[in-house]
């Protein structure tokens, strides 16, 4: 997918590509309904986009690219807090990110949700 998308990008950090392959693809089913031109960003073949996450450069992301909205933010709010030990990565077309656990979507049920929502005006970046 180019990079020139301009919605919003949501990544899966997880060490195992497999695993974070099919946990976009579940993630991306429960988007297709709210948001149509969701698609899947996978990294190019044989290169791993790592993140940094828990001290581990390998981490391979695996995007979702969508237009969001509230009622996305929700669904993937709802995703995230059913998989606890599951790290997301949100940005915005701005190029704020938030870096958010399933632990923490389970304690701070709107975080996703307020950070699309923001217009992004003040610059900070989250996470």
């Amino acid at each position: 997918m180019p990079d020139h998308h301009t919605g919003y990008r949501i990544s899966v950090v997880d060490e195992d590509p497999l695993r974070a392959r099919k946990e976009a693809r579940e993630l991306l089913s429960a988007l297709a309904e709210a948001d149509s031109t969701a698609t899947l960003d996978l990294p190019e073949p044989g290169s791993l986009a790592g993140v940094g996450d828990k001290g581990a450069p390998s981490a391979e992301t695996v995007g979702l690219l969508l237009s969001a909205g509230s009622f996305v933010a929700a669904l993937v709010q709802t995703w995230l807090a059913r998989v606890p030990q599951r790290t997301l990565v949100v940005k915005r077309p701005d190029g704020a990110t938030l870096h958010i656990t399933g632990k923490e979507a389970r304690e701070d049920d709107t975080l996703v949700e307020r950070f699309l929502a923001d217009d992004g005006d003040d610059g900070t970046t989250a996470g």
